[in-house]
């Protein structure tokens, strides 16, 4: 089962249908939903549909959600998605991180804070091995996070998906285990003044 996650100052919460309230606002805005899978939501079931979905997918442990809260107030949702163990003989243990944070939010390093901790308790708790992150080429903003966090370019897909009639690129990125480890003691060493 998913856990809250604690950062500086953010508490990331496993998403649950008692949330939609508070992300109800933020899921309705169609600035926000321009690059997502999905549609701004047009009534609070939705959000609550949705939340619970989230919820189901945690319970068949092939991705964990949190919702985002900063000051008791929700700001976004950060999962782990499409977790594959194992393919046959394969040992995979990779993941792909998603995340979207309110308009009114956007610039504030909300979505790296968080990025930043489901990535160690991903490698240091949940065991994986390489994660992921996706964004389309048309949102450099969303690609700023997987740079900053140390992640590696591993290619543009052209003409990913079609959303309202057009097509977009999407970039990938990559980070293994010992990329963060190898991040984290430089990091660590600079602290310290190594």
């Amino acid at each position: 089962m998913s856990v809250t996650l604690q950062t500086k100052r953010l508490e990331l919460v496993p998403s649950s249908t008692l949330h939609a309230g508070s992300l109800f606002p933020l899921m309705s805005d169609e600035r926000l939903t321009r690059f997502l899978t999905w549609a701004p939501h047009r009534d609070p079931s939705e959000t609550e549909r949705v939340l619970a979905s989230l919820m189901t997918s945690l319970e068949r442990g092939d991705a964990y959600h949190w919702t985002i809260f900063e000051e008791r107030s929700a700001r976004g949702i950060i999962s782990l998605i499409d977790v594959r163990r194992r393919h046959r003989l394969w040992t995979l243990d990779r993941a792909e991180i998603a995340y979207w944070v309110g308009v009114d939010n956007h610039g504030r390093g909300i979505a790296s804070e968080a990025t930043a901790a489901v990535i160690e308790h991903a490698f240091a708790q949940l065991a994986l091995h390489r994660l992921v992150i996706s964004h389309t080429s048309d949102n450099p903003a969303s690609g700023n996070i997987p740079i900053k966090l140390g992640f590696r370019l591993i290619g543009t897909e052209r003409e990913f998906f079609k959303k309202n009639d057009v097509w977009h690129d999407m970039n990938h990125y990559e980070l293994l285990v010992e990329d963060w480890i190898a991040i984290s003691m430089r990091n660590s060493d600079e602290r310290i003044g190594r």
